[in-house]
């Protein structure tokens, strides 16, 4: 990878305009999709603990490299619709296990029963983010920089499930899940791990400032403890194998610039051993099937093999039952913004002649930042 300061620009197609037009046979047979790259067309993970510093360190990264950084989805992402309707308001019309359940409700009261349903959501958000990630690398040649990725947020359910916030039923079938679909996707180009000590972690939790995270007994020394030891004993260790990997003490935040010297040092057209295989392409029509699957009808394919593969563990504290979910339905139904598929909105002002069907690159989500910096570099 090379800096932005010194990269040498080149003379490469236009990006392919994955917001709007579908990939379909005629598009992926005319398309010039590698003369699009480069060699910052790369995935890179940064993870580490909560508030050691992942969204300044992602931003800091795509800024040097001119990549594309897609901020951590949130569940403002799952309740918030296009329209900026915030659902969590119809909370007292909805049944207890199809009303919202947020990260301030979790760290209130972590032995919740919906907590399982809570981390699923989370994942299905970073499955659905992830693929973006791969949509915009292929479509456009340009590299994304992701704040933790679907891969390490089982981190997460791993360390619930020792303090007792979720049952071993709903780890299962977390875990199908997780098997199913990580086993069709590329691992990232480089994963970057910031490590610091749980009780630093605490402290800066407190700097932070955020009530919800200072006030909860979820981020205890045991919990982030816990955390920690899987990423260095699980994660990073499977991931190193198929993954560059760079691992800094961030105790102390240390000088970008050697960072992105480390980078710039890497060399990511070594394909040894099984290093970087998932990226390792005989023939350009590899790279095309690989986009092809990024896309609308593959994805939802992928995501319904998924979700039936966990539909073969039964994990009581996700149900919800077939009257809840009506009740859900009919509630979403009478408000106004729920009842169309945004741009077909009457009630919204939308005009809805003559228009195709849109590209909706969210399935697990309302709404989402994954784009919100697409213009930045992107040539």
């Amino acid at each position: 990878m090379t800096r932005l300061s010194l990269k040498i620009p080149g003379n490469k197609p236009p990006p392919f305009p994955y917001w709007k037009k579908t990939y379909n046979i005629i598009r992926r047979v005319m398309d010039p999709i590698t003369y699009r790259f480069d060699e910052n067309t790369r995935l890179v993970v940064v993870d580490g603990l909560p508030a050691v510093g992942k969204s300044k360190f992602c931003e800091k990264i795509a800024d040097a490299f001119g990549m594309l950084y897609m901020p951590a989805p949130t569940q403002d992402d799952l309740y918030i619709n296009r329209y900026g309707f915030d659902v969590r308001t119809l909370d007292d019309q909805l049944p207890f296990m199809c009303k919202s359940f947020d990260v301030p409700r979790f760290l209130e009261n972590p032995h919740d029963k919906r907590a399982g349903l809570f981390q699923e959501q989370f994942f299905l958000m970073r499955m659905d983010q992830y693929f973006n990630a791969l949509l915009h690398i292929l479509s456009t040649g340009q590299g994304v920089v992701l704040n933790r990725s679907v891969f390490s947020e089982i981190i997460f359910a791993e360390a619930m499930l020792k303090a007792g916030y979720i049952h071993e039923d709903v780890y299962l079938h977390y875990v199908t899940m997780r098997n199913t679909a990580l086993k069709k996707l590329p691992r990232p180009h480089l994963a970057v791990y910031l490590d610091v000590p749980a009780e630093l972690v605490q402290e800066k939790i407190k700097q932070r400032g955020r009530p919800e995270e200072i006030n909860t007994k979820v981020f205890s020394t045991q919990f982030l403890n816990d955390m920690r030891d899987s990423y260095r004993e699980k994660y990073l260790k499977q991931l190193a194998t198929h993954s560059h990997l760079l691992i800094y003490d961030w105790s102390k935040e240390a000088d970008y610039n050697i960072v992105v010297e480390d980078i710039e040092a890497i060399d990511f057209e070594n394909y040894e051993n099984k290093k970087l295989k998932d990226w390792e392409f005989d023939e350009a029509e590899d790279v095309v099937m690989l986009r092809y699957k990024c896309d609308t009808d593959y994805r939802l394919s992928l995501y319904c093999k998924m979700l039936m593969a966990g539909e073969t563990v039964m994990a009581e504290d996700l149900i919800q039952t077939a009257e809840d979910r009506e009740k859900s339905k009919k509630v979403m139904a009478e408000c106004d913004t729920e009842q169309f598929s945004y741009g077909f909105n009457p009630k919204a002002g939308d005009k809805i002649l003559f228009k195709g069907n849109p590209r909706d690159l969210y399935y697990f989500r309302r709404n989402s930042q994954d784009f919100v910096n697409r213009s930045k570099y992107m040539s």
